[in-house]
């Protein structure tokens, strides 16, 4: 069935030339104003004329509560949504418009019947309210409510939620509940928390049940059960048993509590410590053990010495029903003989019947924890660990050791005595950041009965100092709190370590990540090259592409020198950082080395019309070298000066010897230069400067560190001097010093042979 609409502007609108036709309900509207209403209309709205007439599109869509899910007025083709009849029955309907000559609009209501929303609101919606909760009905996934009962407005404002205008709106609840909503599924939630914008919370069970329709269509069956006394109830009684375990697992008196039969079935820390001591060597759990066996092992006498019977101890006559108050007893084990106070109180069922008892055992031998502390004062007072104690109220100190007297006297130029110190408050030289944070640990402390622990920094002759600070309440047999005990330990090593690992591992990352880089440049080329030349395989066109297959060839013998060089150095810097990378030297002729070093490389230089010249102030020096290592220093330098060179420029290579017995190797160049914030960095591993200078070279940032190691191992030095803008120079200083061995060639060396040293080490720049 369709609905149509009517609208006009000023007035009533006869339309005398049109016929209603009752079949189709409609309205014609014109300006934006209802004129006139047919009867299907009424009868699929279950309103009345003079209801409609007169009424905006706007004011149409309030009145059908459609207005929060679509604009009635914004309609050009066709929009699907629900409207609510004046029963507030929901009714889904497929709204469209057209316009007349006369520029009247005319709305059609398509009645889209939907039996599974009928079959929803007989059976789910007509449900009596629970007076704990609600039932409403939503469409799913818009989440539009289409009925509620009674109880919903009630449920809506108890979750501090809009409760306005509920019907043909979106569901609004807090963000707990709609996380249920949005599941989508049948099911049951309990408790889900929700919690207001005034950050109340309530708590609900909930039950969702969806419901397949017509048209992609589902509805969602919702049940709420307001169940926040409960939760509460539940909450403060958890936390009432934790609070209580806590009080009683940390109070330093011992409590026991048995069942009817004299067995055990709690025992506080206390107890614990104190009773275990008695446990058969079969039966080391004491909730397993019956009283008798604990107090037949105890062997309790009465205040006047005599044997107490095992029938008349403090558990069994508890268990007669007997109510103990202050009752004294001596112990006089094979352990040290104790005084206890102990207060017994029966404990019924329902019926009254007893059901068990709790004992509390109080120590009451003062002077035997008098002398404790004395002695723990005494040891405290020698000993190398921050110690004090100060009144619980106004923080006042009562007693320093010598450590902490001699640390705080470093710190404070007007102290020179321990009297400038007690009777003033510890927050005098416990200087911290979140003084009440500390202040209300202390309390907490006092309160539970346990230690507050708290982790400081301090300096002390300009170094940073890490302390950890245990404080403690000590109490008195009274069970009032005496003073606080603050013992200090020095972390500083334990903080240093701490920040020493997470740079290394910080280090490492950086280092995986940086190989991984390298390794994949390399052999992604060889990798492409092997493709291609597959390629031409298999168009048989080796012969046509000779020139490029050469080409692939020689990047891909490059790229091969680039990966070896790049595991090489790193294998060889872990060798070095692990001391375990050895010399092996012969005497030779430094200058002739050098020499032949530097014409090894010139067809390098005089491709990038790059001049390297070599100028050594003396013909000769004998000197033990290892000439592989001295070669991967020199072949170092140079490579990095080419890099960094532009084409013109000149890279001159130095020696000379100097007044301290040594010979001093130069390698200058032309380039950029290096900024002098840099000139340190460079020497670190990983570290690549001017990336963007010369693209035609590569690095790892690995052949400076590895040259600067390998110089060291020679028992020299390897530095940089540099303006930049100016250029650079790295300068080798190696002590000449003579081996039991001399060199007459200079391949020395069976890993590789200096060419290939050559192509080694240059292998990351592109000539």
């Amino acid at each position: 069935m369709k609905v149509m609409i009517y609208l006009k502007g000023n007035g009533v609108l006869m339309m005398n030339n049109i016929q209603r036709k009752k079949s189709i309900p409609h309205i014609y509207v014109k300006n934006n104003e209802i004129s006139n209403v047919s009867d299907g209309f009424l009868e699929l709205t279950g309103y009345e004329e003079r209801d409609f007439v007169g009424l905006s599109l706007i004011d149409l869509g309030v009145l059908l509560k459609s207005e929060h899910q679509l604009s009635i007025q914004a309609i050009e083709d066709v929009a699907r949504g629900y409207i609510y009849t004046h029963d507030l029955l929901p009714k889904e309907v497929a709204i469209s418009v057209s316009t007349l000559d006369s520029g009247v609009e005319l709305y059609y209501f398509e009645n889209l019947e939907s039996p599974s929303l009928y079959f929803t609101l007989d059976n789910f919606g007509s449900e009596a309210a629970n007076k704990n909760g609600s039932v409403a009905i939503f469409s799913y996934p818009e989440g539009i409510l289409l009925q509620h009962d009674e109880n919903y407005i009630d449920v809506l404002s108890s979750m501090n939620s809009n409760s306005d205008n509920v019907l043909g709106n979106h569901a609004e609840f807090p963000a707990a509940i709609m996380d249920v909503l949005s599941k989508g599924v049948s099911l049951h939630e309990f408790e889900v928390e929700a919690v207001g914008d005034g950050g109340m919370s309530t708590y609900w069970d909930i039950n969702i049940k969806m419901i397949n329709g017509e048209r992609d269509r589902q509805f969602t069956v919702i049940s709420f059960y307001d169940v926040t006394e409960r939760a509460n109830m539940r909450k403060c009684s958890e936390k009432q048993h934790a609070d209580v375990e806590l009080v009683l697992g940390n109070m330093s008196d011992a409590i026991n509590i048995l069942d009817k039969d004299g067995n055990y079935v709690y025992v506080n820390n206390t107890g614990k410590d104190f009773l275990s001591r008695y446990l058969p060597s079969y039966n080391m759990n004491i909730q397993s053990i019956s009283s008798k066996v604990i107090c037949v092992a105890r062997e309790l006498n009465d205040e006047n010495g005599e044997r107490i019977l095992f029938e008349n101890t403090p558990e069994q006559r508890v268990l007669r029903g007997e109510r103990l108050s202050n009752h004294k007893i001596i112990e006089t084990s094979e352990w040290p003989t104790t005084y206890y106070s102990c207060e017994g109180l029966p404990l019924y069922d329902k019926q009254g019947n007893i059901d068990g008892g709790i004992l509390i055992y109080k120590d009451i031998e003062l002077n035997h924890k008098v002398a404790e502390y004395q002695a723990l004062r005494e040891n405290m007072d020698v000993s190398p660990i921050f110690y004090m104690s100060f009144s619980p109220g106004d923080y006042k100190i009562n007693y320093i050791n010598q450590h902490t007297f001699q640390f705080l006297k470093k710190q404070r130029k007007n102290i020179s005595t321990e009297l400038d110190i007690i009777g003033r408050s510890l927050f005098d030289f416990y200087r911290v950041d979140n003084l009440q944070g500390v202040k209300n640990g202390i309390q907490t402390s006092i309160e539970t009965k346990s230690p507050f622990v708290h982790k400081h920094q301090a300096m002390l002759g300009g170094v940073v100092k890490y302390t950890k600070t245990i404080f403690h309440p000590i109490y008195t047999c009274d069970n009032i709190v005496e003073k606080i005990v603050a013992i200090g330990f020095d972390i500083s090593d334990e903080e240093i370590a701490k920040e020493n690992m997470e740079k290394l591992l910080t280090m490492q990352e950086e280092i995986f990540i940086n190989i991984s880089h390298e390794l994949k440049t390399p052999l992604s080329v060889i990798f492409s090259s092997a493709q291609l030349l597959n390629l031409y395989l298999e168009n048989d066109s080796l012969e046509e592409y000779r020139e490029e297959i050469l080409n692939i060839n020689k990047a891909t013998i490059q790229n091969y020198y680039r990966l070896i060089k790049l595991v090489n150095n790193i294998l060889d810097i872990s060798k070095l950082e692990s001391e375990v990378y050895e010399l092996v030297t012969y005497n030779h002729n430094i200058v002739e080395i050098i020499d032949e070093i530097v014409e090894s490389v010139s067809d390098y230089t005089s491709s990038q019309d790059i001049q390297l010249l070599f100028d050594p102030d003396v013909e000769e020096v004998i000197m033990a070298l290892d000439v592989y290592k001295f070669d991967r220093i020199l072949l170092n330098l140079i490579s990095n000066a080419i890099k960094f060179s532009a084409i013109g420029k000149q890279i001159l290579v130095k020696l000379a010897v100097t007044d301290h017995h040594t010979v001093r190797i130069s390698v200058i160049d032309e380039g950029i230069g290096i900024e002098e914030k840099d000139l340190q960095e460079i020497f670190k591993k990983f570290i690549q400067l001017n990336q963007n200078f010369n693209r035609l070279s590569e690095g790892t940032g690995l052949g400076l560190p590895l040259a600067k190691s390998l110089a060291e191992l020679h028992g020299g030095t390897l530095h940089v001097e540099s303006v930049f803008g100016a250029g650079g120079t790295f300068i080798v200083e190696l002590p000449i010093e003579n081996s039991t061995y001399n060199g007459s060639v200079y391949e020395l060396n069976s890993e590789m042979d200096r060419a290939e040293r050559v192509r080694y080490e240059f292998s990351d720049i592109y000539f």
